[in-house]
């Protein structure tokens, strides 16, 4: 999903940016301590007087959502990846040495800061691009929801689709416990050890159809797409890394069509329910990103095809958003007719640990 930055926010200096996400690499259920770290030294670069990394950020939009610290070190992690800064790929993590090396990486980066190459400037003037796979760990369990209630097969439209992982999903292998989702062949599987209870997939109908849509697509088939996604991935979260390798490689044998299309006019063009199947809307955190305005008109879509839906052709939303405490995810089912809506389970922004209700 695309992040863009929301112009009537507060902007904020480079240390207190740079202090704001180093907080942020520290929560959840997989944190970088190696960009924490990092993070933390530059702001103090920044607190004690003038640095070339505040000159960086400035490049960006000065607020929380532009996230210029994520683009800036976004743009130094796809250089490792691509072998265009050998020197600082030396001190990055890797499986044999998970922690890297913080010393060496920060005295490398200040010098690389004073001269930033293309490829780095370019970076700031993107908005980070994430498309989290392990989400689909928990999206599953909505999925499996709606099939079991309507015994019907599924129309999958995701917004905010990014390069459209997720909507691969039944291409993956999930392990509740009891109950499973996909082929036990899968090359990326989510094991019982992602959930915190069991999962119950039991019912699951086969997807019929798949599309998406993001104002900034990714090709996942292209390796300019696969190495703008991982390079958003924190370099040493290594499960993260390997999810998305596997998933890129699955994408590169399962197409899927993403539209570039802003959310509500897609939604109001293609979320229309048909005879014979349940049609689910799917989004994961992204709806904070969208205007107003575009939150109002998809909910008045759904509301009014929701009105409209019947047992024979039912509408669904899958939503996998902030909960009431913002740092865990409430991942949710509503269904029409009746728009009744379950909160299925709790997980981070990655998706595991996955918490399912009873």
């Amino acid at each position: 999903m695309s992040t863009t930055a929301d112009a009537a926010r507060p902007e904020f200096s480079a240390a207190e940016l740079l202090r704001w996400q180093e907080a942020g690499c520290l929560l959840g259920s997989s944190p970088s301590p190696f960009y924490a770290e990092l993070f933390g030294r530059f702001a103090a670069d920044c607190e004690g007087g003038t640095a070339p990394i505040a000159d960086l950020l400035a490049r960006a939009p000065m607020t929380i959502n532009a996230a210029s610290p994520l683009r800036l070190f976004g743009g130094v992690h796809r250089g490792v990846l691509v072998a265009e800064l050998p020197l600082l790929a030396a001190t990055w993590p890797t499986t044999e040495r998970p922690s890297g090396d913080v010393d060496g990486a920060y005295d490398l980066l200040r010098a690389l800061f004073e001269t930033p190459p293309a490829s780095v400037l370019d970076a700031l003037s993107r908005d980070p691009q994430t498309n989290e796979v392990g989400r689909s760990a928990a999206l599953a369990l909505g999925l499996a929801r709606i099939g079991r209630l309507t015994r019907k097969p599924i129309r999958l439209f995701e917004i905010g689709s990014s390069a459209g992982l997720n909507l691969r999903i039944d291409s993956y292998f999930c392990d509740g416990g009891t109950t499973t989702w996909g082929s036990q062949d899968a090359a990326l599987q989510f094991g019982a050890d992602c959930y915190e209870n069991p999962a119950d997939f039991a019912g699951s109908t086969p997807i019929l159809e798949r599309r998406g849509c993001d104002i900034n697509p990714i090709d996942a088939t292209t390796d300019e797409g696969a190495a703008t996604l991982m390079s958003y991935v924190w370099p040493d979260q290594l499960a993260r890394l390997d999810r998305l390798r596997r998933a890129l490689d699955i994408a590169r044998e399962v197409p899927v069509e993403v539209d570039v299309r802003s959310a509500d006019e897609w939604v109001e063009q293609h979320v229309v329910t048909e005879p014979g199947a349940a049609t689910v809307l799917m989004h994961s955190v992204m709806w904070q990103y969208m205007p107003d305005a575009v939150q109002h008109r998809i909910t008045a879509t759904l509301a009014e095809r929701g009105a409209r839906a019947t047992e024979d052709a039912p509408l669904a939303l899958v939503s996998m958003e902030p909960g009431p405490h913002a740092i865990t995810m409430d991942l949710s089912v509503t269904m029409w007719p009746g728009g009744d809506r379950a909160v299925l389970a709790h997980c981070g922004g990655h998706g595991p640990p996955i918490e399912p209700l009873a």
